[in-house]
């Protein structure tokens, strides 16, 4: 190969034949057409090296089949490995601007969004993580943003708002946060969630703030809602094309993910969810 092609900048895509890996290549070659970048196509074969590794490395092989001459002029570079599908993914992924997997596998790969392998990708590797899954609203143009006022929310904003300039998309940011207090103030009689809201909306704006100026044909949406997050960004997922989050978040946030929220998003949104760091 030469080095032309090694320098090309590239989405890696986990591939391992099954229909939602197939998904998952076709929502890259789209990123990749758009973006300008080529694609990095891995087949991990998750079993010892030996001493069945050539004949694993055929079963890539085969896997992978017809997968370049499929995606006509882009840049594609194909690849068998054989490991474990996590090591082997995050050691490929230190080259790639972005990964992109489908929601399940099959195979030895089955749980490679519902098991351990999408949640360990989304908390480390380098870039942003993709989790392909069919979207709902198949002619939605709306990117909901989860967003708390992290730093990585910050970088979620700005990855919506760079993607919806190329897409024309409408970027909805959505800040929802679970409410543990009683809904009226025994005092004032006031409930207590509309009297956070305004506070919330003041986050919500200045999040978005200098956005609106950086990217200015960017239709921005703001959305507070007194809602645990989980149940927002779901529901939310199923008028969205992507729903996109931070590695990290704050608060009620802050175990997006990491913890029991970002696992049901990842398992339940009804498109595809973007983890940006």
């Amino acid at each position: 190969m030469d080095s032309t092609r090694h320098a090309t900048r590239r989405i890696l895509v986990a591939y391992d034949g099954s229909a939602e890996a197939e998904l998952a290549l076709r929502w890259a070659a789209e990123e990749a057409h758009g973006t300008g970048r080529g694609l990095h196509v891995v087949a991990v074969d998750d079993v010892p090296t030996s001493p069945w590794g050539t004949a694993a490395v055929h079963r890539g092989e085969k896997v992978l089949a017809g997968v370049e001459e499929s995606l006509g002029d882009l840049d594609v570079e194909v690849e068998t490995r054989v490991g474990h599908v996590t090591g082997e993914l995050l050691s490929a992924a230190v080259s790639a601007d972005m990964v992109v997997i489908g929601s399940r596998g099959h195979g030895r790969a089955a749980d490679l969004l519902v098991g351990s392998v999408s949640q360990h990708l989304a908390r480390h590797a380098p870039g942003p993580v993709v989790v392909v899954r069919p979207a709902r609203a198949t002619d939605s143009h709306r990117i909901v943003v989860g967003v708390d006022g992290s730093t990585a929310s910050s970088a979620a904003l700005e990855y919506a708002c760079q993607r919806a300039e190329r897409t024309r998309e409408t970027v909805v940011a959505l800040h929802a946060w679970r409410t543990h207090a009683p809904s009226t103030d025994v005092w004032s009689s006031e409930p207590r969630d509309l009297k956070g809201l305004a506070h919330r909306q003041v986050l919500l704006a200045e999040s978005v703030a200098g956005l609106r100026s950086d990217h200015p044909d960017v239709v921005i949406e703001q959305e507070a809602v007194p809602v645990a997050p989980v149940t927002c960004l779901v529901d939310a997922s199923r008028n969205a094309s992507l729903v996109v989050v931070g590695s990290h978040g704050l608060g009620y946030f802050g175990g997006l993910l990491l913890g029991s929220v970002s696992q049901a998003v990842l398992q339940r949104a009804e498109c595809p969810v973007a983890v940006v760091r």
